[in-house]
C-alpha cells in the first residue's frame, strides 16, 4: 500500500486533481516488474472519454478512446470490462449479491467528466438519440481500427522539413515523436506551430510546450528538452491583526520576504494559505480592471521561466488574493489607515 498527497502533486506539476491521481497510480504500478494491471474502465467511461477528447480537438487516435490492452512505459494495462456498460456490471453484482463501493467524487460536478456523465449525456440521449452510447461505441471501434491501419501504413518516423509526407502523416509522425519523448498534453496548435517552424528551417527557434518542456528547432531538425522537476518549494506564512497597511519590503515577484495587508472584515475567519503557481491561475489585481492570467503578469514583469513554477501565490476563500512582491487583489485592500487589517508576511521556510 502507498499513500500520495494528490493535491500537492497537482499543484507541483500544474495538473488537475484527476490527472495527478492518474500519474500517481501509474508511478505506483511501475514499481511492479512485469506486472499486468487490470483496470475497471467500462463502456460508459469510453463514451465520456469521447466527449472529453472531442472538446479538446482530438484526432482519430484520441477519439478512438481507451485500448483493451495498453503499454505505458514499463506498465502493461488491460481493461477487461471495456465493452460492458455500467448498468450491466451493476446488474451482475446485484444478481450475485456482491457489495461494491461507490466513490463519492463521482457525483461531484465540479469535475468535467461528471458534468458529461450526469448532464450532457442524458440531455443528448433525451433530445438526440436514445441509443447514443451504443452508436458512439460503434463509431469509436471504427476509429480505433482505422487508426491502427493508418499507423501500420505510416513510414518510419521522419521529421525533416524536406519530407514528402502528406500533412496528416507529418502530424502523426510528430505527435508520435513528442509522446515518445514524454511530452504532456500536446495540443493541435502546438503540432501545427512546430511543423511550421520546421518548414521555415532558418536558425534556431524554441517552442515552449509547457512550463518545463520545450522543442528546440535547429535548421529544421527538432530536439526535445525537459527541465528536471524542481524541489517542492516551502514557505512560512505568518499573520497578525492590526490597522491600516504596511509597506512591502520586496522589490519583485517572488522575492522574499514580502508583506501585504488585507481587509480584516473581508477575510473574516477564513484561513489564508500559500501554494505554488499553477497554469491557468488568475488574479484581479488591485488598481486594474478585470482579472489577468498570472502567466501574462509573469511575462510583463519579465519573471524568468525557470522561476515561475516556484513562485508562491496566497489564497483566501478560494481566490488568489496576493502575488508576493507584486500586488494584492481587488476588493481585499484595507479601506483606510484606521480600518482593521490582517498583516501577512511570507518568507522562505528554512526549517528542516
Amino acid at each position: 500500500m502507498k499513500a500520495v498527497e494528490v493535491q500537492a502533486l497537482a499543484e507541483k506539476k500544474g495538473l488537475s486533481i484527476e490527472m495527478a491521481a492518474r500519474q500517481a497510480r501509474h508511478e505506483f504500478f511501475a514499481e511492479f516488474n512485469d506486472a499486468v494491471i487490470a483496470l475497471a474502465h467500462h463502456a460508459d467511461d469510453q463514451v465520456e472519454t469521447f466527449f472529453l477528447k472531442l472538446a479538446r480537438g482530438a484526432g482519430p487516435d484520441g477519439l478512438s478512446g481507451m485500448d483493451f490492452s495498453q503499454k505505458i512505459g514499463p506498465i502493461h494495462l488491460i481493461r477487461p470490462l471495456l465493452n460492458l456498460p455500467q448498468s450491466k456490471i451493476i446488474e451482475w453484482l446485484r444478481k450475485n449479491q456482491f457489495v461494491w463501493r461507490e466513490d463519492a467524487s463521482n457525483l461531484d460536478e465540479s469535475f468535467l467528466r461528471n458534468r458529461v456523465r450526469h448532464t450532457l449525456l442524458p440531455l443528448l440521449e433525451r433530445e438526440l438519440n436514445s441509443n447514443l452510447r451504443e452508436t458512439l461505441l460503434r463509431t469509436m471501434d471504427i476509429l480505433r481500427e482505422e487508426n491502427a491501419w493508418m499507423e501500420s501504413l505510416s513510414p518510419a518516423t521522419t521529421l525533416e522539413a524536406s519530407s514528402t509526407l502528406p500533412i496528416a502523416a507529418k502530424r502523426r509522425a510528430l505527435r508520435k515523436w513528442l509522446f515518445e519523448h514524454g511530452a504532456e498534453n500536446v495540443r493541435f496548435d502546438a503540432v501545427e506551430k512546430i511543423l511550421e517552424l520546421m518548414k521555415d528551417g532558418n536558425g534556431t527557434t524554441v517552442f515552449e510546450l509547457n512550463l518545463h518542456q520545450r522543442v528546440i528547432i535547429e535548421y529544421s531538425k527538432p530536439r526535445f528538452e525537459e527541465d528536471p522537476l524542481p524541489e517542492e518549494p516551502s514557505w512560512a506564512l505568518s499573520s497578525e491583526h492590526g490597522t491600516g497597511w504596511r509597506q512591502d519590503p520586496s522589490n519583485g515577484i517572488g522575492i522574499l520576504p514580502a508583506e501585504a495587508s488585507f481587509d480584516a472584515n473581508k477575510v473574516g475567519d477564513a484561513p489564508i494559505t500559500v501554494r505554488g503557481f499553477k497554469p491557468g491561475d488568475r488574479i484581479r489585481p488591485l488598481g486594474m480592471k478585470g482579472s489577468r492570467k498570472l502567466q501574462d503578469i509573469f511575462t510583463d514583469q519579465k519573471v524568468p521561466r525557470a522561476q515561475r513554477s516556484s513562485t508562491p501565490v496566497v489564497c483566501c476563500r478560494g481566490e488568489i488574493i496576493w502575488i508576493p512582491g507584486y500586488r494584492t487583489a481587488q476588493d481585499w485592500e484595507v479601506p483606510s489607515s484606521t480600518a482593521k487589517a490582517i498583516h501577512v508576511r511570507i518568507e522562505p521556510n528554512h526549517s528542516p
